[in-house]
């Protein structure tokens, strides 16, 4: 794999855009790159409530900033739960 290719996962799930935001924040704050993408009803209504039935929001990162975003997110992750 080239320096330009990462293997993105997934590194969180979120109940609602809230806590996936926080989550966001803190990687960029330091320097991991990270992108969310929501489902259907997140997305295509823009629902930012904390936890509506049914709507989900993943958190990507490149896999080798694994180890440093689960420490990272650890707390907001537990919590989210």
């Amino acid at each position: 794999m080239s320096d330009t290719q990462q293997n993105w996962i997934k590194i969180a799930e979120f109940s609602g855009t809230v806590y996936a935001e926080m989550a966001e924040g803190i990687l960029k704050d330091n320097d991991i790159p990270c992108y969310t993408k929501g489902d259907f009803l997140s997305t295509a209504y823009n629902i930012n409530a904390l936890a509506l039935p049914g709507v989900s929001v993943k958190l990507y990162i490149p896999e080798s900033f694994q180890a440093q975003a689960e420490d990272l997110l650890k707390n907001l992750t537990e919590e989210n739960e």
